[in-house]
């Protein structure tokens, strides 16, 4: 065996080699890094679409999947939430997943306006305070709100935020 076909099979074997794991049929790992929770890339994805459902986009403004509100909530529940609270949410994301697919045979993700629509309202009239799926829902609406009441845009668009102390601060008048 000469030198450059020995160079060649290793590249093409360390090549391989990298490669290969790409090539597993595993969920995808979620996209934002987090410390206490590991979320899948379609749990995360409905995080999302649970979230532009809340805040959906309009032609006049800017919608939560705009914001990453998502992300918001993710980061939020990772680094400001007990360990309890973030076992809740995680099994109230499968429970709300899981009914979903009860009710309309298909994930959250795939359903249309008018089924995501319902199962909001269920949720919303929902009295059952031990029900992790509630919870869960609740949660995410709460962050969800909070990121987008917090943005720049609703802040300067919606709110007419003015910053302190505004237009007519003379700073160089003499005190008598």
């Amino acid at each position: 065996m000469n030198r450059r076909t020995a160079i060649r099979n290793v590249v093409v074997i360390s090549a391989g080699a990298a490669l290969l794991p790409s090539c597993s049929q595993q969920d995808p790992a979620g996209a934002i890094p987090l410390k206490n929770i590991s979320l899948t890339g379609p749990q995360e994805n409905m995080v999302a679409e649970l979230s532009e459902t809340i805040i959906p986009k309009t032609k006049n403004f800017i919608g939560a999947k705009d914001l990453k509100a998502h992300e918001f909530v993710l980061t939020m529940l990772d680094d400001c939430t007990s360990p309890e609270e973030q076992k809740i949410f995680i099994n109230g994301l499968q429970v709300f997943e899981d009914t979903c697919k009860k009710k309309f045979d298909t994930s959250f993700a795939k359903c249309s306006a008018q089924q995501r629509s319902e199962l909001l309202k269920e949720m919303e009239a929902s009295k059952d305070e031990k029900d992790n799926g509630v919870k869960f829902y609740r949660t995410t609406k709460r962050y969800t709100l909070q990121s987008f009441t917090s943005a720049e845009a609703y802040m300067m668009n919606v709110r007419k935020y003015k910053m302190v102390p505004g237009p007519i601060y003379k700073g160089c008048v003499p005190v008598s």
